[in-house]
């Protein structure tokens, strides 16, 4: 026996037992990549270095015997320093998306992958139940979510993306008609009480995710029925509001008291919430409307007043002719709805070029099937009314400057082009603003946006009071409030348990970057090439007689289908990949050493498994789990210096190498070079 002392605490351990297995006895952790349970020790990843005292480098306690008298530190700077460097040298080398780009595109960071393989394999409750745990309101967002994660699909490189947004839609919408719909589960009551001050996405999902975290919530609003901008400024052609009316019932399901027709301000104070509750949460939105900024703007109606006046059940008498002068969304719907009450000649004015229109071109291209004209590079001078009644609009022509702060080109005014439009009606939708005089409070900070919070955890400047959404951004997409709502519940579940408020940390996440063509080969030479699913619509030459939803929404074959096109870029040990998991708890940078890698390669020629060379540590473990199973022609590591790789034998197939041993190398892999192929991979993906 021998007798050593590791963090201050003594053991006696048999001769000839490592530093690591002495420590694990002491219940003491320290982490490691390449050692495997009784498999020898490779000590390649280095993850495990221990100081040793009387030695003046750090020896790898997975192969370091324990001596007599040694004195061990396991947690010093300099270890956890040395542990950081060597994550960051393995992840400089590291050849693959931790999680799929769509998935990093979503501001939510909703699990894609996984509601995607659920529809692909039929299973449409568990899809729904994915969708759902993520984004509060996913049938809602199937419909007007800008689809920031289709953006980032791979098969762009190639054609058109997966049809992210509407996949999420059918799997939501499935379960809005379900007798046995999803309600997620609900912790332990806490016995705290949160106010969530604004009934919008951010606060409808921040409601959500504290309700499941066991604490009470209660709902202000200042209208007559909650869902905020979802509400009352998206028109019912594009968001019914049955849909949103179902999803915000699972929210009083899981326990939400709404209290409606109450105005902070007016009918309560922020210094009454804070008396009467645990914490506060500020998702009270960008309800205000920008002026115009000419001579005569009075004149114009406030898109959002228009838009809320029609979600009211009312039809403004509006005329024959309306002019809207924007290029948002919320022009878009300002349009469509004038023609959808009887106007004819219906026209946007934007100041930019079509191309720097900030609204969905797809909007675009609706609000003109039906009828809308659209004029660029044209800006408001001065609006009055004529002697015949009519609003006279004066414009000037503008022409593209330099960038300004948002990075689009400047409109510039051309000298003498100025003209002259009449209309029954002309509607501003140029922005909104924050109403910030109901938030006039002690302590409170303020920005030129609306309130001042932090970006990691959006806590206030006052204890226990935190703000999120567009009360803070301005006016923004309903996924991003979505996602603040999220990270508020988070902050705040904090802050109530007496923990430190930090935030939801992310966890570290690799991304492959940019690849060569040979990659890129490589990457699709097993995918199949089908086309994007279309979206069924009403046509437009019906639709425009009343407010029934233009999109039809995918058939539940249609959705398999489009199912089926996910390429699985993410890996498919993300959630389990300890090199992931200890790079988040080191804080390793994984771009701190970049430089050369290697390419991204891709083995499928297994039926169980998918073997990935470049996110390969060589610690061997697969090695051994081949030879202790003892059939086929095993694996090798083959090559030296940075061309080192696992292979197969005599250039033989995987089938040859592992016809046994496939699952058990799979268990073994510490990162994802070895997975199931089950997990990962929908059905596209042909041999």
């Amino acid at each position: 026996m021998v007798t050593l002392t590791i963090d201050g605490r003594k053991i006696s351990v048999k001769e000839g037992t490592t530093i690591l297995d002495a420590a694990v006895l002491l219940g003491i952790r320290i982490p490691t990549l390449c050692k495997v349970e009784n498999f020898p020790p490779s000590a390649s990843c280095f993850l495990c270095a221990v100081k040793i005292e009387g030695r003046k480098n750090l020896a790898p306690s997975c192969a370091t015997p324990a001596e007599d008298g040694m004195i061990v530190h396991t947690d010093s700077d300099e270890v956890r320093a040395s542990r950081k460097t060597s994550l960051e040298l393995l992840l400089s080398d590291h050849v693959g998306d931790c999680i799929g780009p769509c998935r990093t595109g979503c501001p939510a960071v909703l699990d894609i992958p996984g509601f995607v393989t659920g529809i692909a394999g039929g299973d449409f409750r568990r899809a729904a139940e994915i969708a759902l745990d993520y984004l509060t309101v996913p049938a809602s967002l199937g419909r007007i979510c800008p689809r920031l994660c289709e953006q980032r699909c791979h098969r762009c490189e190639t054609g058109e993306p997966l049809s992210i947004r509407n996949l999420h839609r059918l799997a939501a919408d499935r379960d809005l008609k379900s007798e046995s719909r999803y309600i997620p589960r609900k912790e332990k009551a806490t016995g705290k009480k949160v106010a969530v001050v604004g009934t919008g996405p951010a606060g409808l999902s921040a409601a959500h995710h504290l309700l499941r975290r066991g604490h009470r919530v209660v709902l202000f609003d200042s209208r007559s029925a909650p869902g905020g901008m979802l509400r009352w400024a998206i028109p019912a052609f594009r968001l019914p509001r049955e849909v949103l009316k179902l999803e915000i019932d699972v929210i009083r399901k899981l326990g939400a008291e709404f209290r409606l027709n109450t105005k902070l301000g007016a009918d309560m104070t922020l210094d009454d919430l804070r008396r009467d509750y645990d914490a506060v949460f500020l998702a009270i939105g960008a309800q205000g409307s920008k002026s115009l900024g000419c001579r005569g703007e009075e004149h114009a109606v406030p898109a959002l007043d228009f838009l809320g006046e029609v979600a009211e059940g009312r039809r403004p008498e509006i005329g024959r002719d309306v002019l809207i002068l924007g290029g948002g969304n919320t022009a878009m719907d300002a349009s469509r709805t004038a023609v959808r009450l009887g106007a004819r000649g219906v026209k946007v004015l934007y100041r930019r070029s079509r191309r720097e229109m900030p609204c969905l071109m797809s909007e675009v291209e609706a609000a003109e099937e039906e009828g809308v004209g659209l004029e660029t590079l044209v800006a408001p001078v001065e609006l009055s009314r004529g002697e015949n009644g009519k609003l006279r609009l004066v414009c000037r022509r503008m022409e593209l400057g330099k960038p300004d702060q948002s990075g689009r080109a400047r409109p510039v005014p051309v000298p003498g082009s100025e003209f002259t439009l009449e209309a029954d009606m002309v509607i501003a939708a140029i922005g909104q603003s924050v109403e910030s005089e109901s938030l006039r409070a002690k302590d409170l900070s303020l920005t030129g946006w609306g309130i001042e919070a932090r970006l990691s955890t959006l806590a206030t400047s006052i204890e226990g009071v935190f703000a999120g959404g567009d009360a803070v951004t301005g006016a923004d997409l309903a996924v991003r409030a979505v996602a603040a709502g999220k990270l508020a519940a988070v902050s705040i579940d904090q802050y109530l348990n007496g923990r430190p408020v930090q935030g939801d940390p992310d966890m570290i996440t690799v991304l492959m970057g940019k690849m060569g063509e040979e990659e890129l080969a490589a990457f699709f030479r097993n995918i199949e090439e089908t086309p994007r699913a279309p979206m069924p619509e009403v046509p437009a030459e019906e639709r425009v007689n009343d407010f029934r939803e233009v999109e039809i929404g995918f058939s539940e074959e249609t959705a398999v289908r489009e199912a089926e096109r996910c390429m699985g870029c993410g890996c498919a040990k993300a959630d389990t990949c300890r090199l992931r998991q200890y790079a988040t708890e080191y804080g390793a940078d994984p771009l701190r050493f970049s430089g050369a890698r290697r390419r991204f390669q891709r083995d499928l020629t297994h039926p169980e498994i998918i073997y990935e060379p470049g996110k390969c540590i060589l610690c061997g473990a697969c090695v051994a789990a081949a030879a202790e199973a003892g059939s086929g022609l095993g694996l090798a590591i083959v090559g030296r210096g940075f061309d080192a790789a696992v292979a197969v034998p005599l250039k033989g197939t995987m089938i040859e190498a592992l016809p046994e041993a496939a699952r058990r190398v799979a268990e073994v892999c510490p990162t994802g070079a070895f997975s199931l192929r089950s997990s990962c991979l929908c059905k596209m993906i042909r041999n």
